[in-house]
């Protein structure tokens, strides 16, 4: 995600516009819009998105990359918005795993997430996914990240670690 798109969310409480930065966020077409504190993700319907032909449903590849697009952004804004900006290092997807709750039907998807959990180390976002009703989600997930320390001069010239080799 780049930095352009990071600061016009946390400059304007009520942005909207194309998921950018992103390459698979932007070959499918996801959209995002805040609301304060949520971020809401949208993903508008292509006959390209179904997996299942008979009857027509949603690839759960796509339902759960939205997911975990959504679990991401929602620790990225959260990090930027308390610390006055973006992390230099982006966290690594450690886990992930999704339920499936119900078909997706072929209409546009809609997904937000809230962080669940924030530790040193390691953070938990929980996300859903849904079409027409909020409270109707097509798949729930839970995500976990391990967050980078920043790198020191102290730990890539350890005393022990050169010893060892």
């Amino acid at each position: 995600m780049d930095k352009a798109l990071v600061d016009a969310v946390l400059a304007d409480p009520a942005y909207e516009g194309p998921l950018t930065g992103i390459p698979y966020a932007e070959f499918l077409g996801v959209r995002l819009r805040r609301e304060g504190a949520r971020l809401l993700l949208s993903l508008p319907f292509s006959p390209t998105l179904i997996g299942s032909p008979a009857p027509p449903r949603l690839h759960g590849g796509v339902v759960g990359g939205l997911l975990e697009l959504s679990a991401s952004l929602q620790w990225l804004f959260e990090t930027a918005r308390d610390n006055g900006g973006p992390p230099e290092r982006l966290p690594k997807p450690i886990g992930m795993t999704v339920e499936y709750l119900r078909g997706g039907e072929p209409k546009a998807v809609f997904a937000e997430a809230r962080v669940a959990r924030q530790g040193r180390r390691i953070a938990n976002v929980r996300a859903q996914a849904w079409q027409d009703r909020e409270e109707d989600a097509i798949a729930a997930g839970l995500m976990h990240f391990l967050i980078p320390s920043a790198p020191t001069a102290e730990r890539s010239t350890s005393p022990t670690r050169s010893a060892r080799q």
